[in-house]
């Protein structure tokens, strides 16, 4: 029992992967508007192109918090593929959870972090540890800390080197 209160006052690192831990900007295409050409990202999502993306410096804290037994968790609006998973183990980055959108889901990244988070952190283990996300997008970041009270951070907010 004193292990399992133990784990659930682990804090869980929270980390999303395009622009945070993962370069993957040569595969986007953006609309008019600025977004994410969504059709043109998943026909540019092949392996070969997959494996061309590039580790960002936070992927090694990640690797690091991985190592030391830290709740690690992964948390994307990407359709994750076996690409995707073979990519991360082959610089190994092997996360426990991964959450990412299904095949069809088209809601905004946002509320679609939210609602996997929300039904994650419902869960009594993960009720009282300190929740802290790694995120690029500043949207994301505050409606992540005003729904759930998540502390969000972007990669600069740490020196990494």
């Amino acid at each position: 029992m004193l292990n399992k209160e133990k784990n659930m006052k682990k804090p869980i690192y929270i980390f999303d992967l395009d622009g945070t831990t993962i370069d993957s900007s040569h595969r986007f295409t953006g609309t008019a508007e600025g977004k994410v050409n969504l059709a043109k990202w998943i026909e540019d999502s092949t392996r070969e192109n997959i494996f061309k993306d590039s580790i960002l410096p936070l992927a090694k804290f990640m690797k690091a918090l991985m190592k030391a037994k830290a709740n690690v968790w992964v948390c994307t609006a990407r359709c994750m593929s076996d690409a995707d998973l073979d990519f991360l183990a082959h610089h190994g980055i092997k996360p426990k959870t991964i959450l990412s959108r299904k095949e069809g889901d088209h809601r905004a990244d946002a509320e679609m972090k939210i609602a996997k988070l929300k039904k994650l952190f419902n869960l009594k283990q993960f009720q009282n540890a300190e929740k802290i996300m790694f995120d690029d997008n500043e949207t994301i970041r505050y409606e992540l800390r005003k729904e759930l009270g998540i502390n969000t951070l972007h990669q600069n907010h740490l020196r990494l080197q």
